[in-house]
């Protein structure tokens, strides 16, 4: 049985470490983006994302891709973004394609801020699957078929030195760098720790459970944000509350979701600590939390709120 015929396809995943150099390991920009894994057969594209949806519609305008790849059939792996001016991907100009449905809208979009799509992985290619090839050797296939042009851009990549190379993509403005070891295979659905995600802080994406009252300015919105996440076994645990890192925008948007979600029971078992009264919401809401560790009981310390991820289930927040 072929990739094509295994379809939809889990993409494969990283683990979080700290910057290193290693001659054993190439290190990659990390895309602030949609994961996204593209399928050409038959003059036929299409685009996966992680969560095994067809986006396809969401971007009218990456139908171009297809003229900038040389070959029959094809899997890759990548990333859609939106990339600013200075040439660094904004998830925040990416978001309104998010579950878009009117056509006419999803055309106006790709004019206004058109997508790009960042290869860097490849998967299978006219007729033979690449998964179990070493990272360094499908990379090199993989540019051999890439023609950049307006919407399609390789993922350049350092060896060795990526102490370095993360301090140049953090000043650049990326949100971190990825480290792969050159001889790993591709496991579909698999978080691999011969990959390895570099960032100064850690980051989690959460389900918002609930909400405390605001105070001051913000008593028209609310105070922070009560986080939860499934642990192995299926059961929603509280991860603590993050208060910090919203922008005004930030605050009345997820105040209008939250209001909507109300109910009056938790979704989370057991006593929730807190020196404000909460308000219990469906846990329906995805955002990812930066923080600085997490405590024996599984609470974060110094959690910063980062964004909402429309783009990910709730029901696959782990952690």
């Amino acid at each position: 049985m072929t990739l094509f015929e295994q379809r939809p396809i889990r993409p494969m995943l990283s683990t979080a470490g700290d910057p290193f150099d290693s001659e054993e390991y190439i290190f990659e920009p990390k895309w602030d983006g949609l994961r996204t894994i593209l399928f050409l057969h038959n003059e036929k594209l299409e685009f996966q994302n992680r969560n095994l949806r067809d986006v396809t519609p969401w971007y009218p305008e990456l139908q171009e891709v297809k003229d900038q790849i040389r070959a029959k059939s094809t899997i890759i792996d990548g990333e859609i973004v939106i990339l600013t001016k200075k040439g660094l991907p904004s998830f925040h100009q990416l978001q309104p394609r998010f579950g878009i449905t009117n056509l006419r809208e999803a055309q106006t979009l790709a004019r206004s801020t058109p997508a790009t799509f960042v290869p860097f992985d490849l998967l299978h290619l006219n007729g033979k699957d690449t998964t179990n090839l070493p990272l360094l050797q499908r990379k090199q296939m993989l540019k051999t078929i890439i023609h950049e042009g307006p919407y399609l851009l390789y993922s350049e990549h350092v060896t060795s030195k990526g102490k370095r190379f993360y301090k140049l993509a953090k000043a650049k403005g990326f949100e971190g760098v990825v480290a792969k070891h050159i001889d790993s295979t591709y496991t579909p659905g698999l978080r691999s720790t011969q990959w390895i995600k570099l960032k100064s802080t850690e980051t989690l994406d959460c389900l918002v459970v609930g909400y405390t009252a605001g105070e001051g300015t913000r008593s028209p919105t609310f105070g922070s944000l009560v986080l939860a996440g499934y642990d192995d076994k299926g059961k929603l645990v509280h991860l603590g509350n993050v208060g910090g890192g919203f922008n005004n925008q930030e605050l009345q948007l997820i105040k209008e979701k939250l209001v909507k979600l109300e109910r009056k029971t938790p979704a989370i078992e057991g006593e929730v600590k807190s020196n404000s009264a909460i308000v219990w919401v469906k846990p329906t809401i995805v955002c990812e939390v930066e923080y600085g560790s997490m405590t024996d009981d599984r609470k974060l310390r110094f959690p910063r709120f980062q964004r909402v991820r429309t783009d990910l289930d709730p029901k696959t927040i782990q952690f």
